[in-house]
């Protein structure tokens, strides 16, 4: 496609502009003009020229004069749009952001980088800057202080360049608030001079994951440094706390960083379908079923320890889920807790594929008031490596049966459980134990009759 018949001196004016900024004497080809914007830095200005003003008109594909706009853009962080007449002009304005500072830049692929350099640089390949901003070396004491936080939206991405290390930079404070379409951060390690990370993360809701080689940071406060990210998982399985501070910045049990190396993260992702018909499918797979239109899909950490509602991908259309099947190639995951999935999901009343979980550990609120469940079958589930089935069928007032295989047997010891059938007030086991608030524990998630009363009917 081209943008019609233009002046040749069109191009004559935006060459010149480019050379005059330091983009070289020799003449260019239109497909060279973007990269040679995109490598300007100031430093060669004010090359003097005697170019000839050359007549005539010509055909272009628009791709030219597009890329062009972008490399205009990426050099003086502004969102306006160009003619092509206006590209020469907007060239001659530019003005480079020199000297060592620190820079946070928001980049074409949405990642928000920060680096401590001569002049405005990127190194993430592939991804041109859209918007610059010097940073407060003392940091920001709110987010609506920094100054990309009209842009936080759009970033997914942040990555900390090792030269950050001798920024100086006082507090990384508020940092990531608010971000709330960041996935993951790289380069953690890096911020070794913030004495402040008070409420750094503090609803990034769909960040997964911290990378850091190390971290020997300077730490001294870092309250509700993740309140809100309630997808945030380390690379042992741990999921932060509401009230968790700085002091889980590390790869232990309870730390919510990831090393870079795959031997060292434990962590197994799997896959999330909400389809149109109601069904939501737990899987390994990576693509949704062909034909089938797709309401919700995200993944989740099979072998995370999350701890509230609202971090499942569908869970804003829980009220549509009313089939979950749990597919076969669930069984490729040897670790898997099943902790809020479905907790508040009124309209489940199938769940299929229970026994396809291996190494199930902990089940808390699993099933939590799910109203119109009448009954789930356990069967092929292997209950001992079950540690935690606090409230796993609480609130499940409909919940009549449990179906179970025969030998089914809750480990001797390391497994508890809070009121795991609290208020279910329909159950009825397999040898006619009807429900208690009495008998409301974990100690009742067991075959009724063998061994004593439980809520459990064999298969």
């Amino acid at each position: 496609m081209a943008v019609g018949t233009i002046p040749k001196q069109v191009l004559t004016d935006i060459a010149n502009a480019i050379r005059l900024k330091g983009g070289g004497p020799n003449a260019m080809r239109p497909a060279e003009m973007a990269p040679r914007i995109l490598a300007l830095d100031g430093t060669k200005e004010d090359v003097t020229l005697q170019m000839p003003e050359i007549e005539g008109i010509g055909i272009i594909s628009d791709a030219y004069f597009h890329d062009i706009a972008d490399a205009i853009r990426a050099q003086n962080g502004r969102t306006e749009t160009y003619k092509p007449a206006e590209m020469a002009p907007a060239i001659l304005a530019l003005t480079w952001d020199t000297g060592v500072k620190i820079r946070a830049l928001l980049l074409s692929d949405g990642t928000l980088e920060f680096n401590y350099r001569d002049g405005r640089s990127s190194d993430v390949e592939g991804a041109t800057i859209l918007r610059a901003w010097e940073v407060d070396p003392a940091g920001y004491p709110s987010a609506g202080a920094r100054p990309w936080d009209d842009d936080k939206a759009l970033v997914t991405r942040a990555v900390i360049d090792a030269d950050m290390e001798g920024s100086g930079l006082a507090s990384a404070a508020y940092l990531f608030h608010g971000c709330e379409n960041l996935v993951e951060v790289e380069g953690f390690g890096h911020l070794t001079t913030p004495t402040n990370m008070n409420q750094m993360f503090v609803s990034c809701a769909s960040l997964e994951t911290i990378w850091a080689e190390n971290f020997y940071g300077s730490v001294e406060t870092g309250s509700l440094m993740f309140s809100g990210c309630r997808r945030l998982v380390g690379e042992r399985g741990y999921v932060p706390e509401q009230m968790d501070d700085w002091k889980h910045l590390h790869f232990e049990t309870d730390g919510v960083l990831t090393h870079p190396d795959p031997a060292e993260d434990e962590r197994e992702w799997f896959r999330c379908f909400l389809y149109a018909d109601g069904e939501l499918v737990l899987t390994a797979a990576v693509a949704p079923e062909p034909g089938r239109e797709v309401l919700a899909s995200g993944r989740l950490c099979a072998n995370a320890r999350y701890n509230s509602v609202g971090y499942q991908p569908w869970y804003n259309h829980r009220d549509d889920v009313s089939r979950v099947l749990m597919a076969t190639d669930m069984s490729t995951y040897g670790h898997v807790n099943t902790n809020y999935w479905f907790y508040g999901h009124q309209n489940i009343t199938e769940v299929a594929g229970m026994g396809n979980l291996r190494g199930v550990r902990e089940m808390q609120h699993t099933f939590n008031s799910c109203a119109s469940l009448v009954e789930i079958d356990l069967s092929g589930l292997d209950p001992s490596s079950l540690e935690d089935l606090s409230y796993t069928f609480s609130g499940c007032g409909a919940l009549v049966t449990i179906w179970a295989d025969a030998d089914w047997a809750l480990p001797s010891s390391g497994v508890s459980g809070f009121q795991t059938f609290y208020q279910c007030t329909s159950l009825v086991g397999g040898a006619g134990t009807t429900f208690a608030s009495s008998r409301a524990g974990y100690q009742y998630m067991r075959i009724d009759g063998v061994g004593g009363a439980g809520y459990l009917t064999a298969g």
